[in-house]
């Protein structure tokens, strides 16, 4: 029984010192979602403030976001916290540490389980796209309120980061009443870099580029949807995220059977 006691204990200990270093790796994801900018998160976030109490829903969205940020970031550092409890318990082999350590963990186990699901099912479609093109019908070129320059400066840096143009491609700014002067058809972000100069364009350049008429499928320009891009971005980090969280799940489940084995043998 002693051989058996010592496998189960140094198990517990170790699974939890694994749990413990996936649960940092969730919250270093957690907390690069946060700083990480620009990114559509401050699309949506400035839109707010330019069109006030008329943003048809965009706000429950954002705070839908922002909220599960925080929440990967919460629940991640209790399983850090509750893993570190979890390998002292199993060492000293305390009865009471291991049957709330296993209370514990079982609610974390559903709470995962739930998100995990939640989070891979997400419709990026209606979450990110809809409310998007939403936001790009307020962009003004030509902004005479400080809320309105800081809408365009956000909009014209993300273009320019993820290498696009407009939602679908190019050709949303055809779509409304953008405040373009001249013959000017795109914001600036459409224009920052070239498919040929990745170091950036010239000024003259940059105008040539705003007056182009290719279309998204032009071998001189990033002229293709941002959605595109985002999404490609938000499937990558959600299935990472999704992964690390099941991993962590797995690794719960057994700290479950070893902590009530652990918990039973002790006297």
């Amino acid at each position: 029984m002693g051989f058996i006691s010592n496998l189960v204990k140094y198990t517990l200990f170790g699974t939890n010192l694994l749990i413990f270093l996936l649960g940092v790796a969730v919250l270093g994801c957690g907390i690069w979602v946060l700083v990480d900018s620009p990114s559509f998160f401050d699309i949506l976030d400035k839109v707010q403030d330019v069109c006030g109490n008329n943003c048809d829903g965009m706000d429950s969205t954002i705070d839908l976001y922002a909220s599960a940020a925080y929440i990967l970031i919460v629940i991640s550092a209790l399983v850090v916290i509750i893993a570190f409890f979890g390998c002292c318990g199993a060492i000293k082999e305390n009865k009471c540490m291991l049957g709330t350590y296993f209370t514990i963990i079982l609610a974390l186990f559903i709470v995962m389980v739930v998100g995990a699901v939640l989070g891979y099912s997400g419709n990026l479609e209606s979450a990110i796209k809809d409310p998007l093109e939403k936001a790009l019908q307020r962009y003004d070129d030509n902004p005479t309120e400080e809320k309105g320059q800081a809408y365009k400066a956000v909009w014209n840096e993300v273009q320019s980061e993820l290498k696009c143009c407009g939602v679908n491609n190019v050709s949303d700014w055809k779509t409304g009443t953008f405040g373009f002067t001249g013959n000017f058809n795109k914001p600036l972000g459409c224009c920052m870099v070239g498919r040929q100069t990745e170091n950036g364009l010239t000024e003259s350049e940059q105008r040539a580029c705003r007056e182009s008429t290719d279309g998204s499928d032009s071998k001189t320009y990033y002229f293709e949807g941002c959605y595109t891009a985002m999404k490609k971005q938000v499937e990558d980090n959600q299935n990472v995220l999704v992964g690390v969280a099941i991993g962590v799940v797995v690794v719960m489940f057994l700290n479950m059977l070893f902590s009530f084995a652990l918990c039973t043998m002790v006297k």
